[in-house]
């Protein structure tokens, strides 16, 4: 029961996501922000973890974790004040910015509660299972409002906030039913109820501080590029909303098809070996970017295919590495500490990205270089799994096999098998 609750909730907030912040960058080019703008809001939902993470894991020594949940995420309304900022402030951006924040400082100080909470559930064993099943659900619903928000926004002026109003209240509506059905949720016993102190907070060791670092170098170069996908797509290749939806759509798409294949390989090789293949796959992404141009706008759909593929098993892994390293003992606090410390460059690099795109100039100019040197950065950083223990699999395999075996999609055809049917996807995609 408290699995299906927890999907449900996966599901709603999921499609609340799709209809607002999947948008927010869409919104804020409508009403003319910069590149520097965009780069800001990329940057607020990390700030929001750093400034919460601390108090997070103080509240759930003192309170039951379902209980700050429940409270906390009802700032999702703050997407309220969001959609009416055009209609009702002569600044909306300035107002934007603030209220998102704001929505982000409530949704963040409910993570070390949420994640514990869902890691005292789920049993090890499964859990390379229960994350492809909840990211299964997330991305199968993102898709579905991304692609309806598309279809939406493409009934009005492409710079009118009117589509974006309606659209955002919407999501607000799915954002307190994902709410509601956490209600429901029995909450199992929380098992460290020691109080913390701020230096005990910020100390890490072992597996977790190689975790960590990684990750926090690894965020910085995914976040120097990630804000400016949407402006790429919607001021370079001149995109308009429908198809921007259609493009989002189709990476998540494909990490709804890899994401049981994933959780898979995860339970039966490891965490580690498939989150290096991931994490090294992803490098690729932004330099794939750079072959797709307004004549041949038709690439960003086998690229968006890729994207969607690697970040399906980089985030699966990731993800279980975090929930398996991390001490069963002082899990919310270690969970908040993770957050904490990868927020730092969540911050920094979208303001670093959005000033290199107006202001850098080597070899290449603007967010094509950007996007060169992010792919450049997330190759290095990737290496440095090599350092971390693996969590789970009772043996350490040699990367090179577990690559062999992930590539043989069918037991007999192998990578023949999946080559044909990749050429016959395209194929119709083309027709």
């Amino acid at each position: 029961m408290n699995k299906k609750i927890l999907l449900t909730n996966a599901g709603l907030w999921a499609a609340f996501d799709g209809l607002t912040s999947a948008y927010l960058v869409a919104f804020a080019l409508a009403l003319g922000a910069s590149n520097v703008i965009v780069g800001l809001l990329g940057a607020l939902p990390w700030m929001a973890y750093i400034i919460t993470q601390i108090p997070g894991s103080e509240l759930v020594q003192h309170f039951a974790r379902k209980k700050i949940y429940v409270l906390f995420s009802l700032g999702r309304l703050f997407w309220i004040p969001i959609l009416a900022a055009p209609f009702l402030f002569k600044e909306p951006i300035l107002m934007i910015i603030i209220f998102y924040l704001l929505v982000k400082l409530c949704e963040s100080i409910t993570d070390p509660a949420y994640t514990s909470m869902l890691a005292d559930l789920v049993p090890p064993t499964h859990m390379g299972d229960f994350s492809s099943q909840r990211y299964k659900i997330i991305s199968a619903c993102g898709t579905v409002t991304l692609v309806i928000g598309g279809l939406w926004l493409k009934q009005f002026p492409k710079d009118s906030p009117t589509g974006f109003a309606l659209m955002f209240a919407f999501g607000a509506l799915l954002a307190v039913l994902a709410t509601i059905a956490m209600t429901r949720l029995k909450e199992p016993a929380y098992k460290d109820h020691d109080h913390h102190s701020i230096k005990e907070f910020l100390t890490l060791d072992g597996p977790m501080k190689k975790f960590v670092l990684f990750s926090t170098m690894f965020y910085f170069a995914y976040m120097l590029a990630s804000p400016f996908f949407a402006v790429y797509m919607l001021k370079n290749l001149e995109m308009n909303y429908f198809f921007y939806g259609i493009a989002s759509a189709l990476a998540t798409l494909a990490q709804i098809t890899a994401s049981r294949y994933v959780g898979r390989l995860t339970d039966k090789y490891g965490d580690k070996p498939i989150a290096i293949l991931g994490h090294i796959g992803t490098a690729l992404v932004p330099l794939f970017y750079l072959a797709v141009t307004k004549q041949n706008i038709w690439l960003i759909i086998p690229v968006q295919i890729y994207s969607g593929l690697v970040w399906a098993t980089a985030d699966i892994s990731r993800y279980n590495l975090l929930l398996c390293i991390s001490d069963s003992r002082k899990k919310a606090m270690q969970i908040a500490e993770y957050n904490l410390y990868t927020s730092i460059p969540m911050v920094i690099a979208p303001l670093i990205g959005g000033y290199l795109t107006e202001h850098a100039s080597w070899i290449l100019v603007g967010i094509p270089f950007v996007f060169a040197l992010s792919g450049i950065l997330r190759f290095l950083t990737a290496l440095l799994l090599f350092r971390i223990p693996e969590p789970r699999a009772k043996h350490e395999y040699p990367l090179i096999y577990v690559f062999k075996e992930a590539m043989h999609f069918h037991p007999n055809k192998g990578i023949q098998y999946g080559i044909h049917i990749v050429k016959r996807v395209a194929q119709g995609l083309v027709k």
